[in-house]
């Protein structure tokens, strides 16, 4: 007889659902990392929903009308056969790939304090495109409007429907006020998102809202050029203000993708004059969109940008490859990376101390002084400073020295 069976008269019913359920939450608990894979959150879904089938039919095989049941020997007894063909491992009972290649994963998974960060982010966003993926009932039983408001409200947005003058969100305790039935002629006219985790994903459950007129995204970390693509499809009869500020994943092209909103007038991009091109486009979409105001971009500092740009371009020792990136040769040929779309985040240390960037070079330009701090200067210092976060070559110290020797 199975131990759940036999704890249900100690424990009662309801605290042997408690724990199945906490067997089912903590299976795939595992405390150290390992490489990170890719899965979709329907693929998650798909697994769960198995894991629980099985489970529900290892409990049906002989079940006692006391509420005690009997588990067969072999789950596969009670299991839907499969083909040879289509067994997997774990239907055949051999030894799990996973496992046979865990001690071999394990001399080569980086531990460092940076890549932890990253795999937490990852595992973080996993959830949050599970967490904010459509759930057609919740549009079936509630309407369009209604069902848009529940989903952002409950992820800490704000909205406010039409013919209301208060907003709707969360109260310190995380209680909100909506309506948990469909409602007639109750229609949302303003979203307030900022500084949330709304993803590309999440504007699945805000279709069909014909009568929006204001959406603000401001510091929206997950706000990035295909959430613009969708924003231009979705909102392009109604839309008439649209917030951006501090959304640093939002790139010239993205934007871009707003021209299709014909009746927006206010678009506000505070915070994000160091975007590249960002001001030019900004100018296409006002020629583009009759009445546009675009907001926040300093176009004086855009200007100087690009003829900083412009000349360091002319310069005579600025090469272009095929994807853009410029790049100073020296006396000797060589090749140093000062513009472009190479990545330049930095490694760290097990201190989390910046050590270097990839792909870009540390050794000192053959060239005259002169000539060197003014290709140094118009590309932003990063001639001189090679290495992101830390001095370059070119300006080693004892310090630098000392802070290489720990």
């Amino acid at each position: 007889m199975h131990a759940g069976a036999c704890n249900l008269s100690i424990l009662g019913r309801t605290s042997s659902r408690n724990i199945v359920g906490l067997c089912v939450s903590q299976r795939n608990v595992f405390t150290i990392h390992r490489w990170s894979v890719f899965k979709r959150w329907q693929e998650l879904q798909q697994e769960e929903k198995e894991y629980k089938k099985e489970k529900d039919a290892i409990k049906n095989f002989i079940r006692l009308p006391t509420g005690l049941y009997i588990t067969p020997e072999r789950s596969s007894d009670v299991l839907p056969k499969k083909a040879p063909e289509d067994q997997t491992r774990k239907d055949t009972g051999a030894f799990p790939i996973d496992l046979m290649t865990f001690h071999t994963q394990m001399r080569y998974v980086d531990h460092s304090f940076d890549n932890t960060r990253r795999f937490k982010r990852y595992r973080h966003f996993q959830h949050l495109q599970f967490d904010q993926r459509f759930i057609p009932e919740r549009l079936l039983f509630l309407g369009p409007d209604l069902a848009a408001a529940h989903f952002l409200v409950h992820r800490d947005a704000a909205v406010k429907f039409v013919g209301e003058n208060v907003w709707i969100k969360k109260d310190k305790k995380g209680r909100y006020d909506l309506p948990g039935r469909r409602v007639p002629d109750l229609f949302i006219e303003a979203i307030d998102a900022s500084d949330t985790e709304l993803m590309f994903e999440g504007f699945d459950n805000l279709c069909e809202l014909e009568h929006l007129r204001m959406l603000r995204l401001a510091g929206c970390q997950y706000a990035d050029d295909w959430m613009m693509g969708r924003i231009g499809t979705m909102f392009s009869q109604s839309l008439e203000m649209l917030d951006l500020s501090d959304c640093d994943r939002i790139t010239a092209k993205g934007l871009a993708g707003l021209r299709s909103l014909k009746k927006l007038r206010y678009l506000r991009l505070e915070g994000m004059d160091h975007i590249k091109d960002l001001a030019k486009t900004a100018l296409l979409l006002e020629e583009s969109i009759p009445g546009l105001k675009v907001l926040g971009l300093n176009y004086d500092l855009a200007l100087e940008s690009l003829k900083r740009e412009t000349k360091l371009l002319e310069n005579d020792r600025v090469l272009i490859d095929a994807k853009g990136n410029a790049y100073a040769e020296d006396d000797n040929g060589r090749l140093f990376y000062i513009a472009g779309k190479v990545n330049e985040r930095p490694a760290v240390c097990d201190e989390d101390k910046p050590l270097m960037t990839s792909t870009i070079r540390r050794e000192i330009p053959e060239m005259d002084d002169m000539e060197f701090e003014r290709l140094d200067k118009l590309s932003g210092g990063k001639l001189r400073h090679l290495l992101v976060g830390s001095p370059s070559g070119y300006s080693w110290s004892e310090q630098v020295a000392k802070f290489f020797l720990l």
